[in-house]
């Protein structure tokens, strides 16, 4: 009599793409030896491609190298070159605070930060730029409400003070529309 084993009895746990859904797929299982990860590796248009699997600690482990040298080599790319022009839009910032900028709006973004021949992208730039400039109207706002009790209790101010009110939330405004056409 022959015996014949019984199929692995695999229960997925969550899949999704890896890198993107045309380089392959990680899928997460249970199976009667625990969780597992399977990482399939096959780019689309090709015949090659790699299996090979995980277990929860391989992955966070593999993610934590992952992130730093993903740290390491977005770092990299902050050359003198991009700092300059990241200068034209953010005047009188250290390189450190104009790297957090940068930095903040490469992971906002997805990486499209940097341009044509290693410069900062147009747009990011003015990105850059309308981010201070948001700032420094919440503080001009904040500063406003902070002094508009008083300031209102003086008939010929009253007025002003509103269409100041306004005229700031309509600068505000236009800066958010700026802000949200971006990538």
């Amino acid at each position: 009599m022959v015996t014949v084993p019984k199929p692995k009895k695999r229960e997925i746990i969550t899949r999704a793409p890896f890198v993107h859904p045309d380089v392959g797929e990680i899928v997460a299982f249970h199976d009667e030896e625990g969780p597992t990860i399977d990482v399939t590796i096959r780019p689309e248009g090709s015949e090659e491609y790699a299996h090979f699997a995980l277990t929860a600690i391989d992955a966070h482990q593999l993610a934590d190298e992952l992130h730093r040298i993903g740290t390491i080599v977005q770092r990299a790319g902050w050359t003198p070159t991009i700092l300059t022009d990241a200068r034209t839009y953010l005047p009188g910032m250290t390189d450190e605070q104009i790297i957090e900028r940068l930095d903040r709006l490469y992971r906002r973004w997805g990486g499209l930060v940097i341009g044509f021949r290693g410069r900062l992208d147009r747009a990011a730039g003015r990105s850059l730029a309308v981010e201070v400039h948001m700032e420094t109207l919440d503080r001009s706002m904040t500063l406003v409400e902070e002094h508009a009790e008083t300031l209102s209790g003086i008939p010929e101010l009253a007025d002003r003070l509103s269409e100041l009110r306004s005229s700031l939330e309509d600068v505000r405004n236009l800066y958010i529309a700026e802000q949200e056409r971006q990538p």
